[in-house]
């Protein structure tokens, strides 16, 4: 059985991941110009375009999974497991972008890409607290 708040928080966590990374995608794919603009104030130089919608294809990639584990999760709980390595990996996607653009990262660059890190991290806790609670699981 798990918690009520936890099964709150963990539904509300996947929704709004979802939408952010469905969001990101798109926005990566439809108008790669206005996130240069927008986060490092710069105009993209050769293939950034192409290696910021390789980005997208993870974000993507991450989307599907959320909507799969919003639709799966309280019948398979492995995918709250599966949540958790996807938020994991995505810890050190953000830190590594703030590293590498940090020179002409804008002040809306900082307040988009500092938090997701530690939102990341609250997130393989979330899911992996939900997913010790439906299984039983003492430890992982």
């Amino acid at each position: 059985m798990i918690q009520r708040n936890l099964k709150i928080l963990i539904l509300t966590y996947l929704w709004v991941t979802f939408f952010e990374d469905s969001g990101l995608f798109v926005l990566s794919w439809l108008t790669p110009h206005l996130w240069f603009h927008y986060f490092n104030g710069i105009a993209p130089l050769s293939l950034d375009n192409a290696l910021l919608r390789r980005s997208g294809g993870q974000w993507l990639a991450f989307a599907v999974a959320q909507g799969i584990t919003l639709a799966r999760w309280k019948k398979q709980p492995v995918w709250l497991a599966v949540e958790a390595g996807i938020r994991f990996s995505d810890l050190f996607t953000d830190m590594s972008y703030i590293m590498a653009s940090r020179p002409n990262l804008t002040t809306m660059g900082w307040v988009f890409f500092l938090p997701p890190f530690f939102l990341n991290l609250l997130g393989v806790v979330i899911m992996l607290r939900g997913y010790k609670q439906l299984t039983g699981t003492k430890s992982l």
